[in-house]
């Protein structure tokens, strides 16, 4: 289900599930701009005349304030709070998450090389390089780490 917001000259779309509608229907929600170019829907609750803010996301996936779990959207957009893109999750996995701003890691060509296919990666502050004779090796070399780097994240 797709809801337009207006917020700050533009329009905005924000996306959730058909269901959670009655749920979110109840508060005023506004777009949150973030420095890292992000937009999230959010809201204030106001309790004995104490706001507090509330993420549509966390909302949606039951995380009470005070949850240091954090909510990762799959495809890297803050305003699809469809429940199919939401993951709960550690730090760690969520900056090493691929839709993330930062990308897992980079694939460079080298000249004069017989592998001119270089792929470097960051996991954990330890760096990985190795070079490949076609793209699709690095490539596929760089989806291997993340899988690693994800499944030891949630170990």
């Amino acid at each position: 289900m797709e809801i337009v917001l207006f917020s700050k000259g533009e329009d905005y779309t924000l996306l959730i599930d058909e269901e959670d509608f009655h749920k979110i229907s109840k508060y005023h929600w506004y777009i949150l701009h973030c420095k890292c170019n992000l937009k999230y829907c959010k809201t204030d609750i106001y309790n004995n005349g104490k706001r507090t803010k509330l993420m549509l996301h966390r909302f949606l996936m039951g995380l009470e304030k005070g949850d240091k779990r954090i909510i990762n959207h799959k495809d890297g957009n803050g305003l699809n709070n469809q429940k199919s893109n939401l993951e709960i999750c550690n730090s760690l996995y969520n900056s090493q998450s691929i839709n993330t701003k930062k990308r897992f890691g980079t694939i460079s060509i080298v000249k004069n090389r017989p592998r001119k296919y270089r792929a470097r990666v960051n996991i954990n502050k330890k760096k990985y390089q190795k070079h490949f004779f076609t793209l699709e090796e690095a490539e596929a070399w760089l989806d291997g780490l993340k899988q690693i780097a994800i499944a030891q994240t949630i170990a």
